[in-house]
């Protein structure tokens, strides 16, 4: 069962396996990255760097999505990652089920727009934000668990991003 899920461009990494992974006592990591899943260095540094006991499963969104359908009454409690809000769209397209959604971390690289320290976006991402948002997920940006969670939509609204009508 996915207890979690977050969109981290870094994926896996130590907010990921020494807070979250704790604090709901996941025993189980679900990466969906079609980038990574490609990659065998990447994939091979991500899965080393989860301490044992700990289930890794490094997959192209599609596969990741059935493994989550294959699994969703299991024992497991899983946190479930993806890198881009794109990725998160095509994971609803392909009929993942998911209330809620933690924003982590997308750091800043050229052409994004920072709006909070964890948080810069463009156009694209921006897009794929609403179209989660218009799912009806709950979309939050919270960098660990001892935060307070920050509603996208207020942030949007403090940054003057809302859709205009």
């Amino acid at each position: 069962m996915v207890v979690f899920t977050r969109i981290d461009d870094r994926l896996i990494h130590g907010q990921v396996v020494e807070g979250w992974v704790n604090f709901l006592k996941a025993n189980r990591i679900l990466v969906a990255d079609d980038r990574v899943a490609s990659d065998t260095l990447q994939r091979s540094i991500m899965e080393i760097s989860v301490p044992q006991g700990i289930k890794v499963s490094i997959g192209r969104v599609d596969d990741i999505c059935e493994q989550v359908r294959e699994t969703a009454s299991g024992k497991d409690r899983a946190i479930l990652l993806f890198a881009t809000p794109s990725a998160v769209v095509a994971a609803l397209k392909l009929g993942l089920q998911c209330r809620e959604l933690n924003i982590g971390g997308m750091h800043y690289i050229p052409g994004k727009r920072k709006l909070i320290d964890v948080l810069a976006v463009d156009d694209q991402d921006l897009k794929a934000l609403r179209e989660i948002s218009a799912h009806g997920v709950k979309v939050t940006v919270q960098a660990v668990p001892n935060q307070r969670p920050l509603p996208l939509e207020k942030l949007f609204e403090a940054c003057r991003l809302t859709e205009k009508p």
